[in-house]
């Protein structure tokens, strides 16, 4: 695993170090998921999300978010009125 270090800009903005960008083959405008793990921020990419034909792909795109969700007891509700209450504030 690679470990390098980087700073987030006034705009909110983390640079993803350019080694690691082209380890990985990463392209400007790719997508990411952003998880908080409590004491850590964890970007998973979503590479060909948009190519998902199934719901079997889905499921395994999302499901360590799905059973860390579980673990903490987040419920569907509690994500919906997060979202209303960002949207809310967003607004």
């Amino acid at each position: 695993m690679d470990v390098e270090i980087t700073k987030m800009t006034s705009r909110g903005q983390v640079v993803i170090p350019q080694d690691i960008r082209q380890s990985r083959g990463l392209k400007e405008g790719e997508k990411f998921l952003v998880y908080d793990t409590g004491d850590s921020i964890v970007l998973k990419r979503v590479k060909n999300l948009q190519k998902a034909k199934d719901i079997e792909e889905f499921e395994k795109t999302f499901s360590s978010m799905w059973k860390t969700a579980k673990t903490k007891g987040i419920t569907k509700k509690d994500v919906t009125e997060e979202i209303k209450a960002y949207r809310k504030e967003n607004a």
